[in-house]
């Protein structure tokens, strides 16, 4: 009997995955305590399997694509689930859901505790195998199951019960031979002893002086061993009723972790045969929202695609509210369609006629007819109306600065602080001229395209810019005069322009220009440091020391000079007045959050390996997982758990859409040239 064959496993796992449904049924029904047994045992017939299965994953292809597998298979649908089950039932806008939803993601309150429990097995075994040879990563196994075994998790015992089943099963895998090698006979008598061991277990853990033990440590050395013997004894037992020839469980076996995350938010509201038939179908529902992952999102965008409809879709969300609670659904929903199919079908179809000059002429004029619009759009609206401040601190420093008055004086039209960087003033003041600062975005826009016209093709910049006028975000920044999407096109379109020329040699030869310009930009505004860091840093890294250390001393030299003028000018305002130009752009991150932040971004750094698409990609995560983890970090300092609150401002996602822009346009143009290729 092939204990192991793929048929059987995956049966196996179905079985598991159905029994822990029908558990949760019975378990709200309060029938019997001996119904209690079930569910911890199916959990460990899960884990056992994919133990075995990891190790013979690893035995084959090793490390390969390890984590984009894991990410594909658990972390990715888990997370669409939870955002996607959160908005739907109780919307993002509303503070306890939005706190109920990040208790879960950060394992505070986690109801899907099986899924981090996975993740951290996945984890401990990566590092085993990355690290380690044989003998040392099963001893560092051993260590990880026993600090589970002796740890309180936040969902009790559950962790704790289950610590030696993954072990069990990579073990399984090592002994592989010897259990091919077993006759019936042999494996039969196993099975027995594994039951007898279960059931010596039970019935110590049943002991009324055993049993008061309960949620202590010393209860885990009990409910371990039950759990691990029967989950072990469950695999021949179902094997040798021949559940691999039921087609239904195999394919509930393809999708068991989809049904296990679809139906645990439900559970609760089993109380009597209506309820169940609602959680039934509320669970069917769950299901199908993780099927719609599978079907249409894993596989079919990239992450820079993830995240440009995100950013979109997180607008539609915030200001459709406001205009009608009711319709921001529809309008959410849609929004989230309309850029799927953009992206999925409309871009790759017109990468594919791009050499139509029809299709090519009415592209151009339709995007400049957006130009257009969005120009009209903004002259439309009076500034002074906007509840968004970031034109006036431009303005008022500006206005300031050109009549000799000291320039962070000046409060913003809704009597805010006004401390924009000396450089982004200077670049600002032909449009202040002009008589409208938000014009820049306007020039950012015109720049930015004409350097993916320069470097990627006429075709090419033709899509950057139907995507571009796409964005609801792009038109809100235009609509409020907001300075912050323009600094990030301008960035991106000198990364964009420079990005052929890297090489070390190049990089080490003009170091000096390099340098300076880097400190100008930081002299903009301080986040354009991230992308350009994720650009560099591999560069850095190989020069000498020497190199190092002239650079690092030239880049804060030019940056701190470029303050001079204003600490000549008036120091006491410069450094006490609470309007320095350090005093907003300082204040929306959190030191403790450089925990994270700096491996992050070094990952991210050494990830793109030169390559455009894989650089663009990482800058956009960075910049998101920047804001992300600073609201998160916020919400729970604060309590303000509303993230269409005023005290959060989703506009700051925008700064990673050029680089969404410019990734998304690389991967189109590597699918195009490997369907040429074919």
């Amino acid at each position: 009997m092939d204990l192991f064959s793929r048929e059987n496993t995956q049966a196996l796992k179905g079985f598991a995955a159905i029994g822990i449904l029908l558990f949760h049924i019975l378990l709200a029904y309060d029938i019997t305590p001996l119904f209690n047994m079930f569910g911890g045992l199916f959990v460990a017939v899960f884990l056992i399997l994919s133990g075995y299965g990891l190790e013979e994953s690893y035995r084959e292809n090793g490390l390969d694509g390890y984590w984009q597998k894991r990410l594909g298979k658990v972390v990715l649908p888990f997370l669409f689930f939870v955002c996607i089950y959160n908005y739907l039932y109780s919307f993002l806008s509303s503070g306890d859901a939005m706190h109920k939803c990040l208790d879960e993601l950060l394992y505070i309150s986690p109801t899907f505790w099986f899924v981090f429990f996975i993740l951290k097995c996945y984890t401990v075994y990566w590092i085993g195998a990355r690290f380690m040879g044989q003998r040392l990563r099963l001893l560092f196994y051993l260590a990880c199951a026993l600090v589970c075994l002796n740890m309180e998790a936040p969902c009790g015992h559950l962790e704790a019960e289950q610590s030696f089943s993954f072990l069990a099963g990579v073990l399984l895998s090592m002994n592989k031979q010897y259990l091919d090698g077993l006759d019936g006979r042999k494996l039969r008598g196993y099975t027995f002893l594994l039951l007898v061991l279960g059931l010596l277990f039970y019935c110590l853990k049943a002991i009324p002086l055993l049993h008061d033990l309960k949620g202590s440590i010393a209860y885990n050395y009990m409910l371990c061993p039950f759990r691990l013997t029967t989950g072990l004894a469950a695999i021949p037992l179902l094997s040798m009723i021949r559940v691999r020839e039921c087609g239904f469980l195999r394919t509930a076996g393809k999708y068991s972790l989809e049904i296990y995350i679809a139906h645990i938010p439900f559970i609760g509201m089993i109380t009597d045969a209506v309820s169940t038939a609602i959680f039934l179908a509320y669970s069917v529902a769950g299901f199908a929202i993780i099927l719609i992952y599978r079907k249409f999102i894993e596989k079919k965008l990239d992450i820079a695609q993830a995240l440009f409809i995100i950013i979109n879709v997180l607008f539609v969300a915030k200001y459709s509210a406001r205009v009608s609670e009711k319709g921001s659904l529809f309008a959410t929903l849609a929004s989230a369609v309309f850029y799927y199919l953009l992206l999925r079908f409309v871009i790759p179809y017109i990468k594919e006629k791009a050499y139509s000059k029809p299709l090519s002429r009415i592209l151009t004029a339709g995007c400049l007819v957006a130009f257009v619009c969005m120009l009209v759009m903004q002259y439309a609206i009076d500034p002074f109306n906007i509840q968004v401040d970031r034109w006036s601190a431009l303005h008022f420093p500006i206005q300031n600065l050109l009549s000799g008055t000291y320039p962070y004086s000046a409060n913003t039209h809704l009597g805010g602080n006004a401390s924009p960087f000396p450089v982004w003033q200077i670049l600002h003041i032909p449009f202040y001229l002009m008589g409208n600062v938000g014009l820049s975005l306007f020039a950012a826009i015109v720049f930015f395209i004409w350097s993916c016209r320069k470097v990627q093709g006429r075709e090419n910049a033709l899509i950057v810019s139907l995507m571009l006028f796409s964005s609801v975000a792009v038109w809100y920044e235009a609509a409020v005069r907001s300075d912050l999407v323009t600094n990030f096109l301008f960035l991106a379109a000198i990364i964009n322009l420079v990005f052929p020329h890297l090489s070390q040699e190049w990089i080490e030869k003009k170091m000096w220009w390099i340098t300076c310009a880097v400190s100008l930009l930081a002299c903009t505004r301080l986040l354009t440091l991230v992308p350009i860091g994720i650009l560099l840093f591999p560069y850095f890294i190989r020069m000498n020391w020497r190199k190092k250390l002239a650079v690092s001393l030239l880049a804060i030299a030019v940056f701190v000079l470029t303050f001079v003028p204003f600490v000549l000018w008036d120091w006491q305002e410069f450094y006490y007045f609470q309007n320095n130009p350090w005093a907003l752009q300082t204040r929306q991150g959190n030191l403790t959050d450089f925990i994270i932040f700096i491996p992050m971004a070094i990952f991210l750094a050494l990830n793109h390996k030169g390559l455009e698409e894989r650089f663009y990609r990482n800058a956009a995560i960075m910049l998101v997982s920047f804001v992300v983890v600073t609201f998160i970090h916020n919400m729970y300092q604060y309590e303000e758990w509303g993230l269409f609150s005023s005290a959060y401002d989703i506009t700051y996602f925008s700064a990673a859409l050029p680089f969404c822009l410019i990734s998304c346009l690389q991967n189109i143009i590597n699918q195009a040239m490997e369907g040429l290729k074919k």
